[in-house]
């Protein structure tokens, strides 16, 4: 039977903590980790299943995108813009001139009662616009964005950001 030294127990215990909270250090300030930080999307319950479409993760591809709607108040202006990407045509929320700690955020009507059913936010300091979602021709789709100060703060029309598109 080997006895160990109870100090060289305490130091291998101590050094295998160490390894364990470094690594789990380098895990949590990895990119995916600080982007997941600055990133917020939500559903109501029962609305994923009538969203059939999905986002697109970065509208900053779309060629040519136009302005829809614009709404400025003290923490900057709020936009709705919208272009076509790959025979698709999307809208997203855009932030000009607002503090990099507050968000922008995209809220998706599906079902026309002009209350959000999904939505997603960006850190303004992380990035100035949201997630794209598909139009519709159908009156029950509507967008609307804010700046919000934290990203479960809704939106309130023309209040801090648009009317509904």
């Amino acid at each position: 039977m080997s006895t160990r030294n109870p100090r060289t127990r305490i130091l291998r215990r101590a050094a295998a903590v160490a390894t364990a909270a470094t690594a789990a250090l380098a895990l949590l300030s990895s990119p995916a980790a600080a982007e997941e930080a600055d990133e917020r999307t939500g559903t109501r319950s029962g609305a994923e299943a009538s969203a059939q479409q999905s986002w697109l993760y970065d509208p900053a591809v779309v060629p040519n995108p136009r302005t829809s709607l614009a709404h400025s108040f003290s923490r900057g202006t709020a936009q709705i813009r919208f272009g076509t990407y790959q025979g698709t045509q999307y809208g997203w929320g855009r932030a000009l001139n607002a503090n990099a700690d507050h968000w922008i955020r995209f809220e998706v009507d599906l079902n026309g009662d002009r209350s959000w059913d999904m939505y997603n936010a960006w850190r303004v300091g992380a990035r100035i616009y949201t997630r794209g979602y598909p139009t519709s021709s159908s009156a029950a789709r509507a967008f609307r964005a804010c700046i919000v100060v934290n990203p479960g703060d809704g939106c309130v029309s023309g209040g801090n950001g648009t009317y509904w598109w």
